[in-house]
């Protein structure tokens, strides 16, 4: 029987059922709830909970050798850094090596790929700026979690910094979604009819983030 690691209530109206980035399930429900209902929620979802928690398994397989420690590695657009600490101030990359300081390399590592984020999203989007027509009012990095980009209504397109460490076709791909969010501010038909006139195998990609979606909690 499939049971809840975290059951969290408040004054919502409908009960959700996930699996987080810990490979934890978590039920969110109304105050009113009973366990009896919340149990019958999780043995009706039972099949896309195994399912979650094999995806789950298998991001923490290649993400085993992944993260912020000495010797471990680092993605960056989708090829692996190997990530060193010394005893230096400030942050630098040299062929396949990112060597932090040892004091706070967590931090030092974001500052470095918000830099190179910014210049290389930048670019990216001026380029297709030029090929879509589309002009973005600026563009962002931002720390989210949840999006690899969005586009305001004042078209200013921003960018989850984690996206830098996607291969740069998946760059490319969030990069004309945005985009043409300047023509469609939603996701209708038009809209990925819109995309696909650019990146023909659109659904390719956005299934590879979704696969990928572990690359978020990296950084």
């Amino acid at each position: 029987m499939i049971k809840a690691d975290r059951i969290i209530k408040s004054k919502r109206k409908t009960l959700s059922v996930s699996v987080d980035g810990n490979g934890e399930i978590v039920v969110r429900a109304p105050y009113h709830y009973t366990d009896r209902q919340i149990n019958k929620s999780l043995s009706d979802a039972e099949g896309w909970i195994n399912k979650q928690l094999e995806k789950y398994e298998k991001c923490m397989e290649k993400t085993s050798d992944l993260g912020i420690e000495d010797g471990k590695y680092m993605l960056f657009l989708g090829e692996r850094f190997l990530i060193r600490f010394d005893n230096i101030k400030k942050e630098r990359i040299e062929e396949r090596t990112i060597t932090l300081p040892e004091d706070n390399p967590e931090i030092h590592l974001k500052s470095l790929f918000k830099r190179m984020a910014k210049n290389y999203l930048t670019e990216r989007t001026e380029y297709f700026s030029r090929i879509t027509g589309f002009t973005p009012s600026a563009v962002k990095i931002n720390s989210a979690k949840t999006r690899w980009g969005s586009c305001s209504a004042q078209k200013s397109i921003n960018y989850s910094l984690s996206l830098i460490m996607c291969p740069p076709e998946i760059v490319d791909y969030v990069i004309v979604h945005e985009l043409c969010h300047i023509k469609y501010m939603n996701h209708s038909a038009l809209f990925w009819d819109e995309v696909g006139k650019y990146v023909p195998d659109y659904k390719k990609r956005r299934k590879w983030l979704k696969d990928n979606r572990f690359i978020t909690d990296l950084i």
